[in-house]
């Protein structure tokens, strides 16, 4: 108990910044995902303060984020269930249970798997479309969204004659505030002053009935409620027929797999910022309870978000007392203060999200992309490309393909070194990615060395590269060097046994040298390869090989 009122007394500054932050972003993302104000502020509740005691990160807060408005967006049209918004707490109960079968099942290491590039992509063309959804709201349309990019541009151009002059001045007041606020003023989420202003803005303008829309004519009143529940008419939408459960499933694996990858690389951020060290383990608990939590109360799903986490650490944190001091905190405010938030103007709303999704593009980091790694950059394109004209699923799905072809071609090139060694002492080295070339003068012996795993991969480039060697008049003697060789699998002993063999028909002189133990051991159960490696072709150093070759001891 002492500890806990320590941990209050020095954490309760920094939960009252975070609650002041969460309460218009989460109204603003929840509006965004197509679930009206309050199950965002739910979420921001039940999520933040169930993480808080059963997750890891001492700085990571959970809650609803940007990065997911839009997927859940496309959930509440999607016809396949026909149910609206009252979809949403069920997806945030299924992305719960699948976040605990992957912590169970410890397949979390997998999904490290997935390049940065695909995230940071996917995130910049979320970002993309956070900001088209807000055109509407931003110009005082009155329409609603089609949940596509290219829709939304078409139906906006439709009636762009309509464009309210009063929202769009709202709009770009409140953007440039917030942009100039962040700019200059570092110590204060730029969030807050636009909210309460905005609230003063919106007040002033219902009672002059200035044509701006606010919260109150798009919502009506809101009453400071902390549960919701979820509508059992979802359940059924859901269990109607079998293609509403594989939607079903597919949005909550996405959502599931992007709230891990958003919530770990928080947490680590966090943890480089303060130089601590959380569970990355412990932390997936925390998210898959914070959800389960969430959608049983009504809420969205949750993931952490850096504005929040950030502004945590900023803001003197040092316990995870600071996300439950934020939990409590904004549901004080919902209860209390939350009527009064009808009054923010919609455009307002808008100018926040759309700050939300400046925020989501890390353009140092395309930047770098950009200057030293061209096919992340690539990636990280056709990710953003995908989410924004098409499915943020399938851009997912994509990335990881292309990812993984990249990879596999990188593999398959094999990681190789050739020197050549030539009678009279000399040496040269040749660089293999370029192509063996015929050397110009005859070679005593070409050392071909072999590094990392061997596998079906890359197998194929190795037996090119030594086939081609022993081919070359101007090669005496090939040594096969596997020093810095790790494992193979069976197609790379296969490989090199095939390569032996046709050396002994080709009258070829072939070595191998610096074998340890394990990869001798698999060489060991072919006949060929275990021939060479029990006579004397076998040599401890290759040094050791290149002397008895200058003495013609071999």
């Amino acid at each position: 108990m002492h500890t806990f009122i320590n941990h209050l007394k020095t954490n309760w500054q920094a939960g009252l910044t975070v609650a002041l932050i969460s309460v218009p972003l989460s109204l603003a993302l929840s509006i965004a995902s197509g679930a009206g104000p309050m199950p965002g502020i739910i979420t921001g509740v039940w999520a933040t303060l169930i993480a808080s005691v059963f997750a890891s990160s001492n700085y990571n807060i959970i809650g609803p984020a940007g990065a997911l408005a839009t997927v859940l967006f496309a959930a509440t049209i999607a016809p396949q269930f026909g149910v609206g918004a009252a979809i949403l707490p069920l997806i945030a109960i299924g992305v719960g249970i699948a976040i605990f079968v992957v912590f169970a099942l410890k397949a979390d290491r997998f999904l490290y798997y997935v390049p940065a590039s695909i995230i940071h992509g996917f995130s910049a063309g979320v970002a993309v479309l956070i900001a088209s959804s807000q055109l509407f709201d931003g110009a005082g349309l009155a329409l609603k969204r089609t949940g596509h990019f290219i829709g939304d541009l078409e139906l906006f151009g439709a009636h762009i004659r309509d464009v309210n002059p009063y929202a769009v001045g709202t709009f770009v007041i409140f953007l440039t505030f917030i942009l100039l606020w962040k700019r200059y003023i570092k110590s204060i989420p730029a969030v807050i002053p636009a909210a309460l202003l905005g609230m003063g803005f919106g007040y002033i303008a219902t009672l002059t009935q200035l044509p701006v829309t606010t919260l109150l004519e798009k919502f009506g009143t809101l009453s400071g409620t902390l549960y919701l529940g979820f509508d059992m008419s979802a359940l059924t939408a859901i269990m109607s027929s079998h293609a509403s459960i594989i939607a079903y499933i597919k949005v909550v694996l996405l959502v599931a797999a992007i709230a891990i990858l958003e919530t770990l690389i928080t947490a680590k951020v966090g943890d480089k910022m303060t130089r601590t060290q959380c569970s990355p383990r412990k932390e997936l608990f925390g998210l898959a309870l914070a959800n389960i939590g969430s959608g049983f109360m009504g809420g969205l799903p949750a993931t952490g978000v850096f504005l929040r986490t950030g502004a945590n650490i900023k803001a003197g944190a040092t316990h995870r007392t600071a996300a439950g001091v934020s939990a409590v905190a904004t549901a004080l405010i919902a209860v209390v203060a939350l009527p009064f938030f009808v009054y923010l103007p919609a455009a307002v709303i808008a100018a926040m999200l759309i700050n939300t999704a400046i925020g989501l593009i890390e353009m140092g980091t395309f930047k770098e992309y950009w200057k030293r790694d061209k096919q992340s950059f690539g990636i990280a394109i056709l990710v953003a490309v995908i989410t924004i004209v098409e499915d943020p699923g399938l851009a997912v799905l994509a990335g990881v393909m292309v990812a993984l072809l990249v990879y596999v071609d990188r593999v398959s090139r094999g990681h190789s070194r050739l020197t050549y060694n030539f009678k009279d002492g000399t040496t040269k080295e040749v660089v293999v990615a370029k192509g063996i070339a015929v050397p110009e003068k005859p070679v005593d012996l070409a050392v071909y060395s072999i590094a990392g795993t061997v596998s079906y991969i890359s197998a194929p480039q190795h037996s090119t590269n030594l086939r081609k060697l022993m081919r070359t008049e101007h090669v005496r003697a090939i040594a096969v060097r596997l020093r810095d060789c790790y494992a193979l699998d069976l197609d790379a002993v296969e490989m090199l046994e095939e390569i032996a063999h046709e050396a002994r028909l080709a009258h070829k002189k072939i070595y191998f040298t610096s074998v340890n133990d394990e990869v001798r051991a698999e060489l060991m159960k072919f006949p060929t390869l275990a021939l060479l490696l029990n006579k004397e072709t076998s040599f401890t150093k290759t040094s050791d090989l290149v002397q008895s070759l200058k003495t013609r001891t071999i």
